[in-house]
């Protein structure tokens, strides 16, 4: 903020939001720690209105949400016993769909057991199954930390959580359609998701019809999210009220092209320039003329010394 004083005063290190961001191909997470980084690949510097700020940042490709369902919809492929039927948990009950194999196995995160031969047709079949959803969900990490005392998944290094974050994009969009971006508790937050999964199709589609598009995702999407920001990101009941979910920061949407841009040009000046006074056009013309006529008698004193050389 500009201050009184005519000066920019930068936030304190308690005021420095964290942003989590949720794309279709990867996610992000970003903010102070307040201990020391331990893996410096993991670490930051950015500089804002002339101050210094270092972050932890890690982002993680193929986990935003559509590469993230893309690889659940496989696993359930593999672990299904017909390569032709797959009962998905996340899905409504009464909910059908027919799914090509090369579509769904196009995608360098999703990999398949064996090489298809040709393009097959799979029926999915929603069953409505929220805790065998969050169980299928929960095999596409890796929580176990390995070396790192402290880790986000699959073996990343990451410092606990601190301060308040803004969840953005994809996590904003899922939890505003369930109504859940008002700050509820973790526990309203859980019941809402797994009131909304029991749900079967005939009924969403009743109460949603202008949401059949992307209806049935919205529950393997919420309990996704809950598996992100809980079991990889390691937010727990007490820093669950840190989270914001938000679409816009002072009326400003939030999206990673904004933050690229700031830390990309790095050129925010910690102050405004201050105007260049201009001279009085007399002085300008004395300068002017001074110059003139040095240049002028430098060339005279060697025409003077050439010349007295050659006599």
């Amino acid at each position: 903020q500009f201050s009184f004083a005519e000066k920019w005063e930068h936030p304190r290190d308690s005021e420095v939001l964290g942003a989590l961001d949720l794309g279709g191909a990867s996610t992000q997470i970003t903010f102070q720690p307040g201990v020391t980084i331990e893996d410096k690949n993991t670490s930051i510097f950015f500089r804002l209105y002339g101050t210094n700020y270092l972050l932890y940042t890690h982002s993680y490709l193929c986990y935003g949400q559509m590469q993230a369902l893309k690889m659940l919809m496989a696993a359930l492929h593999q672990d299904s016993p017909s390569p032709q039927q797959v009962s998905h948990p996340c899905y409504p009950k009464g909910y059908q769909e027919n799914v090509i194999t090369t579509e769904l196995y196009n995608s360098p995160c999703v990999h398949a057991s064996s090489t298809p031969s040709a393009a097959q047709n799979i029926t999915v079949t929603g069953t409505g199954d929220p805790a065998a959803c969050s169980t299928a969900i929960q095999k596409l990490f890796n929580f176990t930390c390995g070396a790192n005392t402290t880790c986000g998944f699959n073996g990343v290094y990451q410092p606990p959580v601190r301060g308040q974050f803004f969840a953005f994009a994809g996590f904003y969009y899922t939890f505003h359609f369930l109504n859940l971006t008002s700050q509820q508790s973790l526990d309203d937050v859980n019941s809402t998701v797994q009131t909304f999964c029991k749900r079967n199709w005939t009924e969403l589609v009743e109460t949603f019809p202008q949401q059949k598009g992307f209806l049935h995702t919205y529950c393997s999407k919420a309990i996704y999210i809950l598996t992100l920001l809980l079991d990889g990101y390691k937010f727990n009941k007490q820093t669950w009220s840190s989270i914001h979910f938000s679409q816009q920061a002072a009326n400003t949407d939030i999206g990673w092209t904004l933050g690229f841009m700031l830390n990309f040009t790095n050129m925010i000046p910690t102050e405004a320039p201050e105007l260049v006074k201009a001279h009085q056009p007399s002085l300008w013309a004395g300068t002017v003329s001074f110059i003139v006529l040095a240049i002028v008698a430098g060339l005279v004193a060697i025409f003077l010394q050439c010349f007295w050389k050659t006599k």
